[in-house]
């Protein structure tokens, strides 16, 4: 008996152990005080939307302490970042932007200097991009839609985006297949993938988060998707580079930004609890079911991507003489 019960104590020692060791290992560096608010600048239901949620759910467990998702739509993402930009840089107030804020500054007056009013934190997710097609479309895919363009002349076909970021890129993609179509501005993917299902728009371009589900319902159809292989999302769905057209392999990003002058501690805290958030392989899986790439990169990794998006998306807008609308 006394064997037993020493053996009983010793597997409660060692799970307590073990116990105490996977706590360890979930606690934070970052200490939130009170609510955690991460401002995403875009209409709810969008992509960026869902993947905010799904991100702040699990930072809230692991802060203990309230994270909220603060809807701030306008100026193509702008007005959500300017909030952010004059916050206490303390951690407590970040944005959940898209990569059309490395791009605003180009085609629009701005309360703020892109380069140096933010601390880049990690990149969230990198939403997988498609470009997406009316179901009456005469085209199922850039190669199609490549002939009925020169079939039938430039910008008689139109195009819709949602910020400046993502008009960027579907003018890149229009670029690198020779032809042009007319833009349409919208303000928040969740309303323009409605227009483009409707057949009031053509195509556009948009995470697959944002149009996976009524893709799936055959309201809407994908012309082909960036990035190097096809995704467990849309297995159907060719790559534009399994289509013939290089220099579309890289997607764009969601990223976490505090405002500037927040201590790098701070920023790398969060950026590694974050990373744990993604790790996790119910978000994992619900990141690839929803068409998007995890993240987590490091502030300095992502500094870096960030950078250089300013820089080469202002030299893409001036050769391709882009404006803001």
């Amino acid at each position: 008996m006394r064997k037993v019960m020493a053996a009983v104590a010793a597997l409660a020692a060692t799970l307590a152990l073990a116990g105490q060791a996977f706590g360890q290992a979930q606690k934070s560096a970052f200490h939130p005080t009170r609510t955690v608010t991460i401002i995403v600048p875009y209409s709810p239901g969008g992509g960026t939307d869902v993947v905010g949620r799904l991100v702040a759910k699990s930072l809230e467990e692991m802060w203990g302490q309230t994270v909220i998702i603060d809807n701030r739509t306008g100026g193509s993402g702008s007005v959500g970042a300017a909030i952010v930009a004059r916050s206490a840089p303390d951690g407590h107030t970040m944005v959940l932007a898209v990569s059309g804020i490395a791009i605003n500054g180009h085609l629009m007056k701005l309360p703020y200097d892109t380069q140096t009013a933010f601390a880049p934190v990690t990149a969230v997710s990198y939403p997988v991009g498609t470009l997406l097609a009316s179901p009456t479309l005469p085209a199922n895919d850039l190669k199609e839609l490549v002939e009925l363009v020169k079939k039938e002349g430039p910008e008689k076909r139109t195009f819709a985006s949602p910020d400046p970021g993502t008009r960027l890129m579907a003018e890149r993609i229009f670029d690198k297949a020779g032809i042009k179509l007319m833009n349409i501005p919208y303000k928040g993917a969740a309303s323009f993938v409605g227009d483009i299902s409707a057949g009031r728009v053509d195509t556009g371009l948009a995470s697959v988060t944002s149009g996976l589900s009524l893709i799936n319902a055959g309201k809407l159809k994908s012309l082909g998707i960036m990035g190097t292989e096809r995704i467990p999302a849309l297995p159907n769905v060719a790559t534009f580079k399994e289509q013939g057209f290089e220099g579309l392999d890289e997607n764009s990003w969601a990223g976490l930004f505090a405002p500037a002058g927040t201590p790098p501690e701070v920023v790398s805290a969060i950026q590694q609890d974050i990373a744990k958030v993604l790790a996790m392989p119910e978000t994992k899986a619900r990141l690839v079911e929803l068409g998007s790439l995890p993240g987590g990169p490091t502030p300095a990794e992502f500094t870096a991507r960030f950078q250089r998006d300013i820089k080469e998306s202002g030299e893409t807008i001036r050769r391709l003489g882009m404006t803001a609308d």
